[in-house]
């Protein structure tokens, strides 16, 4: 499965006792739940990030006598979204399909309506994938929607 990751940069301090910068990150708004340390650098790259999760950023410089200094202005960033693309394939009366592609070995689930607004679930697959229908009830109109599966 991939990774999504983000490079984040800023204005270094002009202070001469700068060994490095630690740049917080989380996805709760001034809660931050992990760091990387980076040295005498402006920037970081930060992996490992979930498709659609908003992840909140803020950087402390640190000082050679171990002093880290408050945060930085806090920096969002919303991973995009693995979305799939559906695409209509020859059917018959009695089914029909449509080929589901998204990622590359991401799980996307295939879900009906008849009122867009109960959804049931009616195949999980990992894309690309084909997803054909050939049921014997018939219903006046049935909607379909994938939804990415995150890890």
């Amino acid at each position: 499965m991939a990774t999504q990751s983000v490079v984040l940069a800023w204005i270094p301090n002009s202070s001469t006792n700068v060994v490095g910068y630690r740049v917080y990150y989380g996805t709760v708004s001034h809660d931050y739940g992990s760091f990387v340390m980076v040295g005498e650098t402006n920037t970081a790259t930060i992996s490992g990030l979930a498709d659609g999760v908003t992840y909140y950023f803020a950087a402390t410089t640190c000082e050679g006598a171990g002093i880290e200094s408050p945060y930085s202005n806090e920096a969002v960033y919303m991973e995009p979204s693995a979305a799939a693309t559906l695409t209509a394939m020859p059917g018959s009366a009695s089914q029909f399909s449509f080929g589901v592609s998204g990622v590359s070995g991401y799980q996307y689930v295939v879900q009906s309506s008849t009122n867009l607004v109960d959804w049931i679930s009616v195949q999980t697959n990992a894309a690309p994938f084909t997803f054909t229908y050939t049921s014997a009830v018939k219903v006046p109109q049935c909607f379909y929607r994938t939804l990415y599966l995150p890890p």
